[in-house]
C-alpha cells in the first residue's frame, strides 16, 4: 500500500502588547493512499458487502462496495444494476456488478484555534474538520421491525414508486443486500465546534491564601455541529462503530448515539 500526504501547523501572532493578545493556530493535514496488491480471493458478492471497509488492491483502503439501486420490483423485493445496466434481484447480482462507493478514512482533517488574553481573561476555542469520507446508513432492510424506517417500508404494489425500503418479511434476503447498496451510503464530513473556554487568573486571591496559581473557568465541548445536508446522525460515531452485522433483528452499520454535548466549570490551582 503506497500513501502519501502533508501536514502543515501554524502559530500565529496576530497580535501582541501588554494588554491584550490574539493568535490563530491553523493545523491541515491530507493523506491518500492506494493498496497495491492484496492477496485476498472474494468469489462471492458477500466477500465485498461488509459492515467494515476492505481493502481491494487498485483502491484505497477501507473501502465500502456494494449495489447500484434500482429500486424496489412489484413485490416490495431489491433491485440492482448489473455491469451492463441490466436491472435484476440483488440476490442475483454478481461479482462483477460491484461498485467502489468510497473509503470509511477522511482525506482531510483540519483544526482551527483561536486564543485571547486580555489583562486576567482568557477565552479560546477550537473547530476541527474531516473531510472526504463516507458512511452506511443505518437502514430497514426487510426483517430488522425495530429499525426506525420500519414505517417506511412498501406495503402493497404501487409503493415502489415512493420507498427505497423493502417489504417486511420474516426472514428476508434483502437484509444480505440492500444495506450495501448506493442509495445507503452518506457523506460523513463534518465540522464541529470542539472546545470554547473562557478562564479568569485569580493571581491576587492566590497570593493571599499561599497558592502559586489559581484559575476559575467555564468550558464547552461539542457544542454544535455541521454536517451535508439530508446527514442526520453525528458522524464522527462511526469513525469508532465499525462493528455490527446484517440478520433478521439487527441493524447494519453505525446506530451509535452522538457525542454529548458537554459543560463544565471548575477550579484549578497549584500549591
Amino acid at each position: 500500500m503506497t500513501n502519501h500526504g502533508f501536514e502543515l501547523g501554524l502559530n500565529v501572532h496576530v497580535i501582541k502588547n501588554s494588554r491584550f493578545s490574539w493568535d490563530i493556530l491553523p493545523n491541515i493535514s491530507f493523506n491518500a493512499n492506494k493498496v497495491k496488491h492484496y492477496n485476498v480471493n472474494r468469489p462471492y458478492t458477500g466477500s465485498y458487502t461488509t459492515p467494515g471497509g476492505i481493502m481491494v488492491a487498485g483502491y484505497p483502503s477501507d473501502g465500502l462496495w456494494g449495489y447500484r439501486f434500482a429500486g424496489l420490483n412489484e413485490l416490495g423485493q431489491t433491485q440492482v444494476y448489473t455491469r451492463d445496466n441490466q436491472v435484476v434481484l440483488a440476490s442475483n447480482a454478481e461479482v462483477t456488478d460491484l461498485i467502489y462507493q468510497g473509503t470509511f478514512r477522511p482525506k482531510w482533517d483540519l483544526a482551527l484555534t483561536n486564543r485571547f488574553s486580555y489583562q486576567n481573561w482568557d477565552l479560546s476555542f477550537m473547530f476541527i474538520a474531516k473531510l472526504g469520507h463516507k458512511y452506511r446508513k443505518d437502514t430497514f432492510s426487510g426483517s430488522n421491525y425495530q429499525n426506525r424506517h420500519v414505517a417506511e417500508r412498501w406495503r402493497k404494489p404501487g409503493d415502489e414508486k415512493n420507498t427505497i425500503y423493502p417489504v417486511l418479511e420474516e426472514w428476508n434476503m434483502d437484509m444480505f443486500s440492500f444495506p450495501f447498496a448506493d442509495v445507503n451510503v452518506g457523506n460523513a464530513s463534518y465540522a464541529k465546534l470542539r472546545d470554547i473556554t473562557l478562564s479568569y487568573n485569580l493571581a491576587k486571591l492566590s497570593k493571599r491564601i499561599g497558592l502559586t496559581n489559581a484559575r476559575i473557568f467555564v468550558q464547552g465541548r461539542n457544542l454544535f455541529r455541521i454536517t451535508a445536508k439530508g446527514v442526520d446522525i453525528d458522524p464522527e460515531t462511526t469513525e469508532f462503530n465499525v462493528s455490527g452485522g446484517t440478520g433478521a433483528g439487527t441493524d447494519q452499520g453505525f446506530t451509535s448515539l452522538p457525542l454529548p454535548r458537554e459543560i463544565f466549570i471548575g477550579l484549578r490551582f497549584g500549591l
